[in-house]
């Protein structure tokens, strides 16, 4: 018994086609089974939908109407159907994440040309913020997941995947290059110009838990809104501060700036793909993700 759908669509491509020949055989299917469903439809709507002659068929003004709707659901349909089947062949699609500075020069770029590689017709949209704004962006929606250093500030239903592990270093400008020729205490620095995050960040909350915990007090003397502005600060020579190691290489190498070797250990932070729990991802999405978690280095 076929459903009222199934008998619109057989009307669709009669109508289509003007012909119930040319529509059995689009179908795969026979033209009295067609037949027999059009005129079950026009007995349930009451009216004429086709008239048919020796020169095919033509529509009443009743079945154009009904043309008219069914062509627009229909070929809707149709277009919502390929744009799926390419999403899930990953011919197509797009992906909304968000990313730190540090998430984003510390992991993401070493990972995203080979995506991008792999699935040329996946459509990236980046926004770049710190890691208050980039957590936001998930739990808001805008964003599909976010990538962002510990501590990240997540909480339920947000989780958080670590992907890989860091360390920050102290550095020096050329002024203060002489505190590098041996380790210090972070009570010997405490009259040299700090250069550190903004109050507001996790990354401002993190060091402040560690000078708590050697019994100091942060009190930077600049504040600066993201991680990358340190190192240009520093080697400005306006004083010293804390950067993830990665930033800092080249400008070492380069005799740029200097590492000042630290007695207390700074503990290892980690940089981490955050998700809201309870919002499926799109296929694009889920592909990328699974091939950010596949290239992790620090197992949990």
């Amino acid at each position: 018994m076929r459903s009222s759908y199934d008998r619109y669509f057989l009307f669709y491509h009669v109508a289509k086609y003007k012909s119930f020949t040319k529509a059995a055989q689009v179908l795969a299917s026979n033209q009295p089974n067609i037949t027999h469903a059009m005129n079950k439809l026009e007995s349930e709507l009451g009216c004429r939908l086709l008239i048919r002659s020796n020169k095919g068929i033509t529509l009443t003004p009743e079945g154009e109407r009904l043309y008219q709707r069914t062509a627009i659901a229909f070929e809707q349909l149709t277009l919502a159907e390929n744009e799926l089947r390419l999403a899930t062949s990953l011919s197509e699609g797009s992906v909304t994440i968000g990313a730190s500075e540090t998430a984003l020069h510390g992991f993401l770029l070493l990972h995203l040309n080979e995506f991008r590689e792999k699935h040329p017709g996946i459509r990236i949209r980046i926004l770049n913020s710190s890691n208050a704004s980039a957590v936001d962006a998930v739990h808001s929606g805008k964003v599909d997941f976010s990538l962002v250093a510990t501590p990240t500030g997540a909480k339920k239903p947000l989780t958080e995947a670590c992907l890989c592990g860091f360390c920050d270093i102290m550095i020096s400008g050329k002024k203060y290059a002489y505190l590098a020729a041996s380790p210090k205490n972070l009570s010997d620095l405490s009259d040299i110009p700090l250069i550190c995050m903004v109050e507001s960040t996790n990354t401002f909350a993190f060091y402040n838990q560690f000078y708590y915990e050697n019994g100091l007090t942060l009190k930077p003397d600049m504040e600066v809104a993201t991680t990358d502005l340190v190192l240009p600060f520093v080697k400005s020579n306006l004083g010293i501060g804390f950067i993830p190691a990665f930033y800092a290489d080249e400008a070492i190498k380069n005799g740029e700036c200097w590492c000042i070797p630290l007695i207390e250990k700074l503990p290892e932070r980690s940089i981490c793909l955050v998700q809201d729990s309870g919002r499926s991802l799109n296929v694009a999405a889920m592909e990328l993700k699974k091939f950010l978690m596949d290239k992790r280095t620090f197992m949990p």
